[in-house]
C-alpha cells in the first residue's frame, strides 16, 4: 500500500513539474498568457504530458525500490527528455488539428519540464522517501527471509522502510548467515521490544511462520488501536521482492493461492491480443527476412533459423524458432559440443551480428510462428528445454507448476534478470514465474510490456 502511495506521490509531483515547466517555457518565449491562450496551450500539451508519464514508467523511474540520486538516475531523466522531445515533434507534425503547434515552446518545455522533474525527484529521493514517507517495520521471528529483508532495507534506505527491531528467542544461535550481525534491536518478547522506544510504534508487524501464539495474538490485538497492520511474512516478502518465497511451497499453499479457474476468462480474453501482436510481428518478420537472413549467412556459417525443442503448457513439447545468434559448433548445427548448456552472460559462442540481434530482440521475431500456432503467448514464463526441466524437477518437485500457462515471448522473470545460468538461479526464476502465474492480470501484463519496451529502446537485451 505504501509503495502505491509513493508512486502516486511521484506521479503528482511529475505532473506539477510538467505544468510548471510549460508555464516557464511560455513565459520565457513571451507567449501571451491570457486565460484562453493558456487553456489552448495546455490542451495541446496534455497528450504529451500523459506520454511523458508513460516514458518515465518505461525507463523505470516509478520503481520506488530503485530510486536513488546517482548518475544513472540523471541519465534516465535525460533519455526520457530526448525521447519526449522527438515524439513531441512527431505529434505536432502529424496532428494538424492541434490548437497550437509551438515548436519553440516545445524545445524550451523539454528543458524546463524535465529540469523540474529532475529537481523534484532529487528532493524526493534525498528527503521524502527515506525520512518523511517512512514505514516502520517490526519482525516477529528470524528466518533467512527476514534477514534478507532487513539487509535490503538497510542497503536501500530509499525504499522508505525502517526496521524497528526483531523478536527472536536467541539471535546468536539461529545458525543463519550474518544473523548475529543484524544491526537492529532485538528482544525475546513483543513487550520488551516496544519498551525500547515507548513512543514509537511500528506501522507494520510481520510475523514469520511458526511464531503465532495465544499470548502474541493478545498483544497484537491490543496494538490494533494504534492503527498497526499485521502481515504474515509470505505476503510481505512477496510485496517487496515481487516473487513467491520458497518457504511457502506446499501442495496446500498452491491449492489455495493458484486460482486458475478465476484466471481462465482473462487468459481467453488475452488470446486476441496475442494473435494481433503476433500478426504484427509476422509482418515485420517477413519484411526484414531478406536483409537479416543475408547478414546472418555472410557473418557466420550455419542455418538462418535455429530450432530447439522446448516445454510448453501442460508439459507438452514444441519446436521453438529463433534467428541463429551463435556459431555452429556441433554436427547438428548448434553451439553445444558437450551436451545441453544454460545460456550465460558474455557467451563467447555468440557471433558479432548475433549480439546485435539479441540486443534488439530481433532474434525472437520468428517466435511469432509459435504464438500463431498457439504454442506460446506474448507474456509468460520463458520456455525451457526438456533436459533442464527434468533436472530442475528433481531439485524442486513443484517446478512443473510453471507449465500451468503458455510460455511467453517475454516474462516477469526475464525482466528481473536476463539469464539464469545454473540450477540454483533457475529455482529463483521459478519464484518469479509463480508470482506471475498467481498475480497475472491486465495491470501486471501492461507493466511487463512497458518494461520490455525499455529493453528494446535501450538495446540492452542479451
Amino acid at each position: 500500500m505504501m509503495m502505491r502511495f509513493k508512486q502516486l506521490t511521484l506521479l503528482c509531483g511529475d505532473f506539477l513539474a510538467l505544468w510548471a515547466g510549460l508555464y516557464l517555457a511560455a513565459a520565457t518565449r513571451e507567449f501571451n498568457l491570457t486565460p484562453n491562450n493558456w487553456l489552448a496551450l495546455s490542451e495541446s500539451f496534455l497528450p504529451l504530458f500523459g506520454l511523458a508519464v508513460v516514458i518515465l514508467f518505461i525507463i523505470g523511474l516509478y520503481d520506488v525500490g530503485r530510486a536513488k540520486n546517482s548518475w544513472g538516475f540523471f541519465e534516465s531523466i535525460s533519455l526520457t527528455a530526448a525521447i519526449w522531445l522527438l515524439l513531441g515533434v512527431i505529434f505536432f507534425y502529424i496532428n494538424p488539428n492541434a490548437t497550437l503547434a509551438p515548436k519553440t515552446i516545445l524545445a524550451l518545455g523539454t528543458i524546463f519540464c524535465f529540469g523540474l522533474i529532475a529537481l523534484w525527484r532529487y528532493i524526493y529521493n534525498r528527503f521524502l522517501s527515506a525520512s518523511i514517507l517512512r514505514t516502520r517495520v517490526l519482525f516477529i521471528g528470524l528466518t533467512p527471509e527476514v534477514s534478507e529483508l532487513v539487509a535490503l532495507f538497510q542497503r536501500e534506505p530509499a525504499r522508505g522502510f525502517v526496521v524497528l527491531g526483531c523478536i527472536a528467542a536467541n539471535l546468536q544461535t539461529t545458525g543463519l548467515p550474518g544473523a548475529a550481525n543484524l544491526n537492529v534491536a532485538t528482544a525475546a518478547t513483543l513487550e520488551e521490544i516496544l519498551k525500547l522506544s515507548p513512543r514509537v510504534f511500528p506501522d507494520i508487524i510481520v510475523i514469520a511462520p511458526g511464531e503465532d501464539s495465544a499470548l502474541l495474538r493478545q498483544e497484537l490485538y491490543a496494538l490494533l488501536f494504534n492503527q498497526i497492520s499485521v502481515l504474515d511474512l509470505a505476503e510481505f516478502y512477496e510485496r517487496i521482492f515481487r516473487r513467491v518465497p520458497p518457504f511457502t511451497f506446499s501442495e496446500s499453499w498452491f491449492l489455495t493461492h493458484l486460482n486458475e479457474q478465476a484466471n481462465k476468462i482473462y487468459d481467453r480474453a488475452r488470446l486476441l491480443f496475442d494473435y494481433l501482436v503476433a500478426a504484427l510481428m509476422a509482418i515485420i518478420f517477413l519484411a526484414t527476412w531478406p536483409l537479416l537472413a543475408l547478414l546472418i549467412k555472410i557473418t557466420s556459417s550455419g542455418t538462418i533459423l535455429f530450432k530447439q525443442i522446448r516445454v510448453g503448457r501442460g508439459q507438452t513439447n514444441f519446436t521453438m524458432y529463433k534467428y541463429r545468434t551463435m556459431r555452429s559448433l556441433a554436427a547438428d548445427g548448434s553451439a553445444e559440443v558437450s551436451g545441453p548448456e544454460f545460456a550465460k552472460n558474455n557467451d563467447t559462442r555468440v557471433t558479432k551480428f548475433g549480439k546485435f540481434l539479441r540486443q534488439t530482440r530481433l532474434d525472437e521475431l520468428p517466435q511469432c510462428l509459435n504464438i500463431l500456432r498457439g504454442e506460446m503467448g506474448l507474456i509468460g514464463p520463458r520456455p525451457e528445454r526438456p533436459e533442464f526441466v527434468e533436472a530442475l524437477k528433481r531439485e524442486m518437485p513443484f517446478y512443473s507448476l510453471r507449465h500451468l500457462i503458455k510460455p511467453g515471448l517475454t516474462g516477469w522473470a526475464q525482466l528481473q534478470q536476463s539469464y539464469y545460468g545454473n540450477i540454483s538461479e533457475n529455482l529463483k526464476k521459478l519464484e518469479y514465474d509463480l508470482y506471475y502465474i498467481k498475480n497475472r492480470g491486465p495491470w501486471l501484463d501492461l507493466a511487463i510490456i512497458l518494461r520490455t519496451f525499455n529493453i528494446l529502446f535501450r538495446m540492452i537485451g542479451r
